[in-house]
Formats: C-alpha cells, structure tokens, sequence
C-alpha cells in the first residue's frame, strides 16, 4: 500500500499543484524519497503531460489530456467519458481537469484503489527499493 501510496501522492501532487518533473526533450524523472528498503515501486502513466513556455524558456502553464485508448480511461470515465467522479473529461480536446470541490485525500485513495488492479500495465520497469530514495528516470 505504502508504494502506491507514494506514487499516488506525486501524481496527484502533479495534478492539483501544476508541478512536473520533466526536463530538457521532455524526459523527466521522479524521485521517491523515504523509500522502504526491498519494497518493489511502480509508476503508472494516467495523463499525458503538454508544457507550454514562455518567450524565456521558462514553464507557464501544464495542461493534462488523456486518450479513449488509454488503459484508465473506460475506469476513470465510462465508455463514453461521461463518468468521472474525480475529473472532467473535454471529448473535444482530450483534456482532463479536477473537478472543483476534489477532496485531494479522497483523491489519492481513488488512483492507488485504481491501479491495485493487476490487470494495468506500468509505464516503466518497478524498482525494487535498495536504499531509502528509488529514482525513475528517462521518462516520456
């Protein structure tokens, strides 16, 4: 539990926050500090991450979308997009926002619930924990 907790907490601190971890070409990296040592992590991709920059390079905004053929969407949305109890889904765009009023704990227990479910493929290898802090790197 402890695990997805902690990737549960980045992602939804990514998500309410408009904080990222990516770098120059878009590669990025996620740090978990206070890591159980032989406990196995794993990072599951739900959203798709655009940054827009200004004229200086720096980052200004980060919008999320999400497409029909992700492997969360019919979970997180129904069939036809319509059903989220956490986000709203734009059909139009693809775009996905909180929902005004989320409560972020109740947020975090709906996606480690979520990707409990064996069935979800992760989006990198999981790292078996061998000091405190497991980093995850290269990512899209």
């Amino acid at each position: 539990m402890k695990k997805f907790l902690s990737i549960i907490m980045v992602l939804a601190m990514i998500l309410s926050l408009g904080i990222t971890a990516f770098a120059e070409e878009n590669k990025g990296s996620i740090t978990i500090t206070n890591a159980t040592i032989d406990e196995t992590y794993a990072l599951y991709k739900i959203f798709d991450a655009s940054i827009s920059k200004d004229a200086n390079g720096e980052t200004n905004a980060v919008s999320y979308s999400i497409s029909t053929d992700n492997q969360f969407f019919d979970a997180m949305f129904g069939a036809n997009g319509t059903a989220g109890e956490y986000f709203l889904y734009n059909e139009n765009t693809g775009s996905v926002t909180k929902k005004e009023g989320v409560n972020d704990a109740d947020l975090i227990k709906y996606l480690t619930d979520l990707v409990k479910d064996s069935t979800y493929q992760t989006a990198v290898d999981p790292i078996v924990a061998a000091t405190d802090e497991v980093k995850f790197e290269g990512l899209p």
